[in-house]
Order: C-alpha cells, then sequence, then structure tokens
C-alpha cells in the first residue's frame, strides 16, 4: 500500500520549532526584528523584540502611539503582494509583504531601528518632555534608511520563498521516495528477473507511475555484438524507439561509463546520434552498472525532468544496480557455496536494513551486519559533523572501549579522517608496509588488514565505515571491497528515507503541539473533543472538561517581565501534566489558559479530580518559590449535563471559569 503524506499548512510550519530557528537566524543577519501573521491578524512566530520599539510602545505618550502589533503595513501589502517598507509613528522603519501557498496566506512583519538622525532627534524631544527613562541604545547609532529598508525587505522576502520552495521539494520528493520503494522492492525483483521481458516491462511501468507517460524504452547489453539493444519500450515513436541500439563504443555510452552518471541533451560532452535522439529531445539516458560496467540504461524521451525527479531516478538506477548484482550472485549459488552463503547473508541485510527506521538502530545494524557478511570481528560507523568539523562515532563493535559511541575525533587524529579528505575508499593489507598510512599496527587489532568505505547520502559524503580483523586471521581482498561498496550503498539508501521519516514525525508532532510549553495546542484538543463526543455517542460514557488560568498574571507580567512570565507558564504546564491522570489530556488553550479532558468521568468524579489537581498545583507552585504568590481560577463542564457540542462545551467552561474569577478567583466553579 503506497502510503500518502499530508503537506503541512503554512501556518503548521511557521508555528514550528524549526522554523522558529530560521527566523532567529534571518533576524540575526539583517538586524530586524521579524514576525510572522495570519490573515486574521494572529502571531504565528516573532524573535526577541528590539530594545527601540519596546521602548516606544511601553511608553504610552500621545505623541508616540504604536499598534502593539505593527499590523499596518501587514494587510496594504496584500494588495501588491511585494514588499511594503514605511516608517512607524516612533520613525522605525518597517516592513511587511504576504507569503502564498495551495490558496493559505500569511504576512512576514519586519521592524527596524530609525530610518534617519531627524527620527532620533523627534523621539528623544518627546522623551525629555515627558521625564522618559534614556533610550536603551548604544553609541554610535546608525540609521536604517528607507531604501536600505526596502533592499532588507526584497532580500527576506526571495530567501523565504526559496526556503519555502526547498521545503515543499524535499516533502515531494519523501513520498514520491516511498512510492519508488513500495512498488519496486526486492521480493518482486527476484520474482519477475525470472522473466526479463516481465522485469522489464515492471521497470517501466514503475518509471512512467512515478513520473508520468513518457516515451521510454529499457536497452540491455548484448555480451556477444557488444551493443545495447531495446529491450523493451513504452510510449510513443513505435517502431523507431523499438529498434534502438548504441555500439558499445558510442560517445555517450563512453560519457556515461566515465562519469558514472546520466546523460542529458542539453550540456553533452559527445555530441548525440542523428535520428531518434535529436527528434526526441530533451531525452535522458540513465545507466545501471553490474561489476563494474553498464548492464542496462534507461532512456526517457521528449520529457523535461526536474531536479527531484532526477535525484529519485539516480536513486532507482542504484537501488537496481544492486538488484542485478543479487541476481548475479544467485547465479553463482550451484557453482560456488561461498557465493551463497554471502546472498544470504545480503538477503538478511536488506530487510534489516528497509524495515529499521530508527537512527541509532539503523547504524548499529549496518555496521553488525557488514561485519557479519565479511566474518569480521572488528568495526566503528563514524559521521562527519560539519558543525564542528569532528568524525562522530555513530557504533562501533572492538575488544576494548578505546572507541566508544558517541566519541568525537578530529579528521587528522584518525584514518577515517584522511579517508574523508581524500574521497575515496581505502583497502589496507599490511599497516605496517603501506606508504599511506604511516604508523603501525595498534595492539588492539589482531591482523594488520582492514578497509575503511565511504557513506555517501544524497551524493555527498557524510561518514566512514571501518571493517577490521577477519575472524580467520585473512587479508581482506579487492572481492571484499567490492561488496561492502554495494551494500553500503544500499545501505545510504535506506538512511537517507530514515532521516526523511524522522523529519517528517517531527513535523507532524510540532503541529498538534505548543512552541512554549511542548503539551498540545488548541489544534489537536478540538480534534480530542470531537473523538470523545463521538465515543458518548457509541458508548454513552460521560467525560468532563476543566479550563484554567492564572489569577493576576498581567499583574505578575508587568512586575517581574515577559520573561519570566513564560517561565511560569512552562512550570504550569509542567506541574499540570505530572499531576493529572495517565488518561487524562492537558492542552494550553493561549495566554495562560490551560484546559484538561477527563474521559469517561462524570460531575462528581470531575470535582474531585479538579479540587485535587488545584491543592497539587498550589503545593507545587509554592516549592517553585516564584516571585509573588501564584493562584489560579478553575471552570468545570460535564458532557452531556451541560453541553450537547464542543462549541457549546467550550463557552459553558469558560463561563464557569469567568465566575470563579468574577467571584474573587482562587476556586473552583462548576455548572
Amino acid at each position: 500500500m503506497i502510503k500518502n503524506y499530508d503537506m503541512p499548512t503554512l501556518t503548521q510550519l511557521f508555528s514550528s520549532g524549526e522554523w522558529s530557528d530560521v527566523f532567529n537566524k534571518l533576524s540575526r543577519t539583517i538586524n530586524f526584528e521579524l514576525q510572522a501573521y495570519t490573515s486574521e491578524g494572529s502571531l504565528l512566530s516573532s524573535t526577541k523584540e528590539a530594545p527601540l520599539c519596546n521602548f516606544i510602545k511601553s511608553s504610552q505618550i500621545e505623541n508616540l502611539k504604536c499598534p502593539s502589533s505593527c499590523m499596518g503595513p501587514v494587510f496594504k501589502s496584500s494588495v501588491s503582494g511585494e514588499p511594503v517598507v514605511q516608517k512607524c509613528s516612533g520613525g522605525l522603519t518597517v516592513f511587511s509583504f504576504p507569503l502564498e501557498r495551495s490558496g493559505e496566506k500569511i504576512f512576514i512583519a519586519g521592524k527596524g531601528g530609525f530610518a534617519s538622525y531627524e527620527d532620533l532627534l523627534d523621539v528623544l524631544r518627546i522623551a525629555k518632555t515627558n521625564n522618559l527613562p534614556a533610550l536603551p541604545a548604544q553609541m554610535p547609532l546608525s540609521f536604517t534608511g528607507m531604501d536600505y529598508a526596502a533592499d532588507v525587505a526584497r532580500y527576506v522576502h526571495i530567501t523565504l520563498n526559496r526556503l519555502l520552495s526547498s521545503f515543499d521539494e524535499k516533502q515531494r520528493t519523501e513520498e514520491r521516495f516511498f512510492r519508488m520503494t513500495s512498488l519496486f522492492d526486492s521480493s518482486t525483483f527476484r520474482t519477475l528477473s525470472r522473466n526479463a521481458e516481465l522485469l522489464f516491462r515492471y521497470i517501466l511501468d514503475t518509471v512512467e507511475f512515478i513520473f508520468g507517460p513518457a516515451p521510454s524504452v529499457i536497452m540491455a547489453l548484448n555480451r556477444k555484438t557488444l551493443t545495447y539493444e531495446s529491450a523493451y519500450s513504452s510510449g510513443g515513436y513505435g517502431e523507431v524507439i523499438s529498434n534502438l541500439q548504441f555500439d558499445a563504443k558510442d560517445p555517450l555510452i563512453d560519457e556515461m561509463y566515465h562519469t558514472r552518471a546520466f546523460v542529458h541533451s542539453q550540456g553533452l560532452k559527445a555530441p548525440a546520434s542523428e535520428g531518434l535522439l535529436k527528434e526526441a529531445a530533451p531525452f535522458y539516458l540513465f545507466p545501471v552498472f553490474v561489476e563494474g560496467r553498464i548492464q542496462s540504461i534507461i532512456g526517457i524521451f521528449n520529457t523535461q525532468l526536474t531536479r527531484e525527479d532526477v535525484k529519485i531516478m539516480n536513486a532507482f538506477t542504484d537501488y537496481l544496480h544492486l538488484n542485478f548484482e543479487n541476481r548475479g550472485l544467485r547465479g553463482q549459488v550451484s557453482r560456488l557455496k561461498k557465493a551463497d552463503e554471502r546472498f544470504a547473508s545480503f538477503v538478511d541485510f536488506s530487510h534489516a536494513i528497509t524495515s529499521t527506521l530508527s537512527r541509532e538502530r539503523l547504524f548499529q545494524v549496518l555496521l553488525e551486519k557488514s561485519l557479519l557478511l565479511l566474518e569480521a570481528e572488528q568495526g566503528s560507523l563514524l559521521l562527519w559533523d560539519r558543525d564542528t568539523s569532528e568524525l562522530v562515532v555513530e557504533a562501533r563493535k572492538s575488544v576494548d572501549d578505546t572507541v566508544r559511541e558517541m566519541m568525537r575525533l578530529k579528521k587528522e587524529e584518525c584514518i577515517a579522517g584522511m579517508v574523508l579528505d581524500r574521497g575515496e575508499d581505502l583497502l589496507v593489507s599490511d599497516i605496517d608496509n603501506d606508504p599511506r598510512i604511516g604508523r603501525e599496527n595498534r595492539h588492539r587489532y589482531r591482523t594488520k588488514s582492514f578497509m575503511c568505505i565511504l557513506l555517501k547520502i544524497d551524493g555527498g559524503v557524510t561518514g566512514v565505515l571501518n571493517i577490521s580483523d577477519k575472524a580467520r586471521g585473512d587479508v581482506f581482498t579487492e572481492e571484499d571491497l567490492g561488496i561492502i561498496q554495494s551494500f553500503v550503498n544500499s545501505a545510504a539508501l535506506a538512511i537517507e528515507r530514515s532521516l526523511l521519516y524522522k523529519q517528517a514525525e517531527e513535523l507532524r508532532q510540532l503541529s498538534i503541539t505548543d512552541p512554549l510549553t511542548g503539551i498540545y495546542n488548541l489544534r489537536y484538543l478540538n480534534h480530542r473533543l470531537s473523538d470523545e463526543i463521538t465515543r458518548y455517542n457509541r458508548y454513552k460514557h460521560p467525560f468532563s472538561f476543566m479550563m484554567m488560568d492564572l489569577d493576576k498574571f498581567k499583574e505578575y507580567n508587568d512586575t517581574f517581565g515577559h520573561i519570566s512570565g513564560d517561565k511560569l507558564i512552562k512550570a504550569l504546564a509542567v506541574i499540570m501534566e505530572k499531576s493529572l491522570r495517565n488518561v487524562d489530556i492537558a492542552a494550553r488553550f493561549g495566554g495562560d489558559e490551560f484546559v484538561a479532558i477527563f474521559p469517561q468521568t462524570a460531575k462528581d468524579d470531575a470535582i474531585h479530580i479538579t479540587n485535587r489537581l488545584k491543592e497539587k498545583i498550589e503545593k507545587a507552585v509554592r516549592q517553585e518559590s516564584f516571585e509573588m504568590p501564584v493562584t489560579i481560577s478553575m471552570g468545570l463542564t460535564t458532557f452531556p449535563d451541560d453541553a450537547t457540542s464542543v462549541g457549546e462545551l467550550l463557552e459553558k467552561t469558560d463561563q464557569a471559569l469567568y465566575l470563579a474569577k468574577k467571584g474573587g478567583g482562587n476556586k473552583v466553579v462548576y455548572l
């Protein structure tokens, strides 16, 4: 079954931690505060507020009126779709522009410094007249200027659109990658490989399903005539494409062989042959290598492939390469028992890596199966950390603890670093006499022979797999190196799949959790309330719903600042989650308001649970020693006693909370 993935909305993306990091980095680069709003004006994400802007907001002077959200230019930019730049009432430069995707629109706003020296003087005069404190700025001041602000706005507009486009492409590539592996697995290949025509037909059917209908052909090597001849074709051009043939010495074949890459009708090093290739441009020829030579070629004609199409097609040909080599191994079973054993190990290896989604487990499986396949005793897998320029040990098997998981090594400290720099796999028969190494064998290694294999993901080198100490003391051979290279190429696809899966799962989780507290958000709450009502309609089990907020939270914020207020909110979320039952569901409703669903809980039991929860929260708050005493008010309702829909339940619970607040706070009110 092919799995479909929902593309995250703009609101979900710009509410996520990942895009919050993007905002903060971009803000530091341009020295502008950045904010993202929904089309209704709700704040999605914001960087740290500039001191000057905060000063102007907090002054509360008639001449410095400042809307808290700076939404003035936001809806103005909606008309043109381009960045709009202007000065706010305090003389600061601000800009705004919309971002649109699939009918959804959000707005990006930016706030900079004073537009000019005269604007600064105006604010200084107003501050002096009203006895305001000194401006929170250090000399010398720089002035943004409207032209510079316009340049910054265009830069941010282009950057965010490109990042959004790149994210969408990544999502599409992930979905199509999963489709490809779902359609064409190793089991299908083994079944169809008994009949070459059926196999070639299925290969082209898979290509057509992924990329759409287009004239295509698969050409196989005729070892007798040393020509590549059409084995199966699909789409237009009829007999012409079905009779397509290349000599093994054709310049196009030679180019694919030496570059080990596809060729495209544009930018060919070798000129295309006359006839069909000229007529059917643009065209692509993708080679499938087996045992170091081109075994077959997949041609796609009269079609322009995107970058992500080419990326998936390259992964597909790598996959075919691996399966064709497996078929070759199976053909040797009757002659070589050792080949049979290695093929069995490979099947186990392939199954293990393709069924594993945990990143850490995937690396450990890759190492363990590689050692088993080559009958080796020691090994390690190191990944390259580009941020720190270090190699990190992700998996290892050794006789002592000299090498440990998560150990970090400088490139110059290890042979793996040398392999990474050279960009080539390394096979060493005798370390003591190998001039490339320049060091003697270490005591923890039983033999002097080892291999280092580069791990490549998405076309780039990302790590090194080290294999040492054959169980019987033998020397590693070129045959061993070839086998492990094939397996590592296969593993790279599984690792990339695992990373894509992990990113997709993280984005899904971000869409249902509150970014400040980490507990569920309003979106997830509405979903669960609907589920509880559906469950009641089926099983007739009532449930209760509680809403609470902090008493005098605005006074707390005004006294100790928003950072302290956020700390209090996060602490309350932690206390609330720890105090609830395992079956209960806690969520942040907004601001300092929290809610909880008590499944299968009638009114009397819910009153008891709510009072106990209030006591636990008050006790925990006292132990936290906040700057001022904190109390909470709580409202409670039960479905279906007090409401018959989600909307009515929220309204009635809010009324109960209002009565608790109106009655002086620090109490529980239930209807």
